[in-house]
């Protein structure tokens, strides 16, 4: 495959055209690259690229400790949680979690990016959502870029009000 799942929308008319297999002559000496296995990144405890609306956290979350408060909101608004590498890598949530070009790619009807800085590795996973609203300190963060709403704010303070306001 030379395109990722989900890259551009399907057209009318996808899917019919002819497949050829074709022979090709390479020159070994001029392959630098070893392919030594590939990892297929499984479902784990959810498939996040069947839900509708993702709350996704990055590094601005700081501490496991605070996951809890990023948990509540998704328990609210009846949201799927995700994450960017960071929050993988470090062991917080499981890697069929992950967003991004080494995890999922994903086109929720609602992505919401929490302390997520808008890396081009993690936007490969998501720029396909309907609607992406993101929350970030700084204005400048290229998650803006993408957004279609954006809350420049500590989200130590905006959780908690969206929690209330769709908690009512």
């Amino acid at each position: 495959m030379t395109v990722r799942d989900a890259e551009w929308p399907v057209t009318e008319g996808a899917g019919e055209a002819e497949i050829e297999a074709a022979d090709v002559d390479i020159d070994e000496s001029a392959v630098r690259s070893t392919v030594k296995g590939f990892e297929e990144v499984g479902a784990g405890d959810v498939d996040i690229t069947e839900a509708d609306l993702l709350v996704s956290i990055g590094r601005g979350i700081e501490e496991e400790e605070n996951l809890e408060l990023i948990e509540d909101l998704a328990d609210t608004l009846g949201a799927t949680m995700s994450a960017s590498r960071p929050i993988i890598d470090n062991g917080w949530l499981p890697k069929g979690r992950q967003v991004g070009q080494s995890g999922k790619v994903v086109t929720p009807d609602v992505y919401l990016a929490i302390g997520i800085s808008g890396a081009v590795q993690h936007v490969a996973g998501m720029k396909g959502a309907e609607t992406i609203i993101a929350v970030n300190t700084d204005p400048n963060a290229p998650i803006f870029d993408l957004a279609d709403y954006g809350i420049v704010g500590d989200l130590f303070e905006v959780v908690p009000e969206l929690i209330e306001e769709f908690g009512e």
